[in-house]
């Protein structure tokens, strides 16, 4: 991967800025516009830490048949176990930055989103 890769969900508008993608760590920042959900999904092979850097993030947490919610506001951080599936939502007005940070290997995604998702960086 070179430095700074910028990808655009097509259906989704979120933008995700990479920084670092390997085999043992993935860092960048996503960028979800106001009224925007992200389908539930995990990271099956690594842990998701979450940092909240500008705007509100609405965070659904899944375990086993529970779901709890929280909101992210500037400063919030929250790490997922591997394979946590999630839904990052913005039903507000204001765009929300979120540093992340994977530990463990998401190659298989980023295959999966260098082919899906139109790079714009």
């Amino acid at each position: 991967m070179t430095p700074f890769e910028i990808w655009r969900d097509p259906k989704t508008r979120v933008i995700f800025y990479f920084s670092h993608s390997d085999e043992n760590l993935t860092t960048g920042v996503m960028e979800i516009p106001p009224e925007t959900e992200l389908p539930k999904h995990n990271r099956p092979m690594a842990y998701e830490n979450l940092v909240q850097i500008s705007g509100k993030c609405n965070m659904k947490v899944f375990a086993e048949e529970k779901v709890s919610e929280k909101v992210l506001k500037v400063g919030d951080k929250l790490r997922m176990e591997k394979g946590q599936f999630h839904i990052h939502s913005n039903p507000f007005k204001e765009t929300s930055y979120t540093l992340f940070k994977a530990e463990g290997d998401i190659t298989e995604i980023m295959a999966i989103l260098r082919e899906n998702f139109e790079r714009i960086g």
